[in-house]
Order: structure tokens, then sequence, then C-alpha cells
């Protein structure tokens, strides 16, 4: 099976366009899915990323689709390697590049439960270098998908409200 990153690109935005409700509640799912797929924990981010939507009262689709876009098979190795190199540089020393190398291809060739299973033996340091990564890189690539999913959203209801009155 061949794998095209512009079809999934584009099949995101089909089902973001698709999607109804609140443009704020719906921005918040898309940057919380940001957030939360810029966070190197593969196997198990829908399962995090269900209840803390569902606890935050955030739309969980467009949370689940942000999430899919920004962590999938093609970002996988860049993804975990950009938030070592910068977890690595805040907390130096903790986890090599190789260890880290080694623990992704573990989780990539693995089952859903072999994947936990790696995540949950993973040291403290390992865990803390990545998280941290993940975080500082998230945290402003979710404020900026929230906002230009913000001005998505609103700009397609007005779009919608503007085509019911002309029918």
């Amino acid at each position: 099976m061949i794998y095209h990153p512009f079809r999934l690109i584009r099949y995101a935005f089909l089902r973001l366009t698709r999607l109804r409700g609140d443009p704020y509640s719906l921005a918040r799912g898309t940057g919380f899915g940001i957030f939360i797929g810029v966070l190197p924990l593969l196997p198990v981010q829908t399962i995090i990323l269900i209840p803390l939507t569902l606890l935050l009262r955030i739309n969980t689709i467009s949370a689940i689709i942000a999430a899919s876009v920004v962590s999938n098979p093609l970002t996988f190795v860049p993804q975990y390697y950009y938030t070592w190199k910068v977890g690595n540089s805040i907390l130096p020393g903790r986890i090599s590049w190789e260890q880290l190398q080694e623990i992704m291809s573990m989780i990539k060739t693995g089952s859903l439960l072999e994947g936990i299973a790696t995540l949950s033996h993973l040291s403290f340091n390992t865990l803390s270098v990545i998280l941290t990564g993940g975080v500082v890189i998230g945290l402003p690539l979710a404020v900026i998908g929230y906002f230009m999913a913000l001005k998505f959203f609103v700009t397609l209801r007005t779009k919608r409200l503007a085509k019911q009155k002309l029918h």
C-alpha cells in the first residue's frame, strides 16, 4: 500500500470542514489535538486524548483528527527526534539518540499492548527528556493551531449561514 501524505492532509481537511458545532469548541479540540499529537506517546495518544477532551468539554472529533495529522507514520521519526533534541538541550545527557531509536523500533514493530508495555518500562530520565521536548514544542504549536482553527471554523460558519440565507 502506497502512503500519500497529501491525501492524508486533504482527508483531514475535508473531515474538519464537515464538523458541526461551536467554532470555539472545535478550535479548542484542534489545538488540544495538536498538543497531544506532538507528545511522543504514540501508542497511547488516543487513549489519553478521548477522556481528557470529554473532561475538558472539548470537541473530541476535531482533537482526534488534528492529532492524527500531527502524529502518523510519516511524522513518527522526525517527531521523536525533535522532541528528543529539544528535551535533551533542556535536560542534557539523560538519553542518547541511539537509545531512543531502539525504543522507537520496539514501539513501531509491536502491537498496541507491546507499545504500552515499552512506554511503561521507560526510565524517568527517558520520559522526562522526550516529554519536556514535546511540551516545549507542542504548546506554541497548539496555540497557533487554535487560532488558525478558530479563524477557519468562524469563516466556515459564516459561509454556511450566508448560504442558508440565500435558500
